[in-house]
């Protein structure tokens, strides 16, 4: 018996079959009925995500509410007794999730653990003690200890908010002049100052059992970066590498820091820099990867990250999954237009157009777009996936796909 499990969702489950986002983690894949003693506790986007037979199931107004939550979970844990795991796929959850398994005495991940991926001056702090290669930072106090530090590092500086996500909030400085800006227009709290670092970034992903050996990894290199997606409207993908040397390289480094940071029985998703010289860690998330990189995974490797990760969690027996080293996808995301709302004139679909493309989603024309999403995983400006050739094939498909798609719009009221 697995036992009985409290799990977190804020994600939901969309009946439109053009959208396949968090199906790879919907409850009747992930847990099994036979052995699994399922609670809910979901907000009301996360409610459409419960099986319909769900007989435990609790809606809280909103997951920000840390003392309605506890409340609600109070009130649970009175009427069906203790939990034995607690489970929350999103990275907005963990640190609740943390709190949860501290206040019932549930074992996994505590709240200072869970800090070393969620608290980006912590992670960096950790790694540094262990001798890996961080940018250079520094926690933002006052205008003149980040003015001081930015020269330290050198102009451009990233600022970024500490807890955070998605490259929202993050923001690249080129001055003096727009850093004192920046300290005037907004609080320096829970922000801190950073290197900014030249180089090509490349993510690893994956799960890791109960002892912190990987049972799966993937290395994929980005096409753009989150940050220019978030700042600049860039289309952002990334594409899986196949040269053993890279990815020996980059897993070995991204395992040395998974070690450091004391990471088991968990998903991740971390990124790093590639200098040419060195190899530099950006920042690690103690869950599956965002975007689309968990379904171009199960789709090239037959692997699905969260049902691993559940599996791990829960002491399920695992064997390891073996991928095909030689084969790569990639994922392309054409960010939607802005400002909002915006109603779609015209999109061209890649379907049998380019090569390698096996999924998209594209808006209608007529579809009006109103307001920005939340993460990359959603409707978009457009996103497609690709499968079934080469790195070299994928990385030109990808590279095709972004010249030939074109998306009109005109303003909506």
């Amino acid at each position: 018996m697995s036992g009985a499990i409290l799990f977190l969702n804020r994600w939901p489950l969309y009946e439109d079959e053009r959208r396949w986002e968090n199906r790879l983690a919907a409850p009747e894949i992930v847990f099994c009925p036979e052995t699994d003693r399922v609670t809910y506790i979901c907000d009301e986007g996360g409610l459409s995500a419960v099986p319909a037979d769900a007989e435990r199931v609790h809606v809280v107004a909103d997951f920000g509410d840390l003392e309605g939550v506890l409340g609600t979970v109070d009130a649970v844990v009175r009427d069906e007794g203790p939990f034995d795991h607690v489970i929350g796929f999103s990275e907005m959850l963990l640190d609740l999730a943390a709190t949860l398994r501290e206040r019932y005495g549930i074992a996994g991940s505590t709240t200072e653990e869970t800090s070393r991926f969620r608290d980006k001056t912590v992670m960096k702090e950790t790694l540094s003690r262990a001798g890996l290669r961080v940018p250079r930072w520094a926690s933002c106090r006052t205008e003149d200890q980040i003015l001081a530090a930015a020269e330290e590092f050198g102009y451009p500086v990233i600022v970024k908010p500490v807890r955070g996500a998605s490259s929202q909030g993050v923001r690249e400085i080129a001055s003096a002049e727009e850093l004192r800006a920046l300290c005037a227009e907004q609080s320096l709290h829970d922000l801190e100052i950073e290197e900014f670092v030249q180089g090509e970034i490349l993510h690893v992903d994956g799960v890791l059992d109960a002892a912190g050996k990987p049972l799966f990894l993937c290395t994929s290199r980005y096409i753009s970066t989150c940050l220019d997606f978030e700042l600049l409207g860039e289309p952002l993908g990334s594409v899986f590498q196949t040269d053993p040397a890279v990815r020996g390289r980059c897993e070995d480094f991204a395992v040395s820091c998974l070690t450091a940071l004391g990471l088991r029985s968990s998903a991740f998703h971390l990124e790093l820099f590639d200098t040419g010289d060195e190899l530099v860690f950006l920042e690690v998330g103690a869950r599956v990867p965002g975007a689309d990189v968990p379904y171009v995974i199960h789709d090239v490797h037959g692997v699905n990250l969260f049902r691993l990760w559940v599996d791990v969690l829960l002491g399920r027996p695992v064997d390891p999954p073996v991928p095909e080293p030689e084969a790569s996808g990639g994922w392309l995301i054409i960010p939607g237009p802005r400002p909002l709302p915006q109603k779609i004139t015209e999109a061209t679909p890649l379907l049998g157009e380019v090569p390698y493309v096996y999924r998209e989603l594209v808006p209608r024309a007529g579809e009006v777009l109103v307001s920005r999403p939340g993460s990359y995983a959603t409707l978009q400006g457009g996103r497609f996936l690709f499968r079934g050739g080469t790195q070299e094939q994928i990385e030109q498909a990808v590279r095709q796909a972004r010249a030939q798609y074109r998306l009109t719009t005109e303003p909506a009221p």
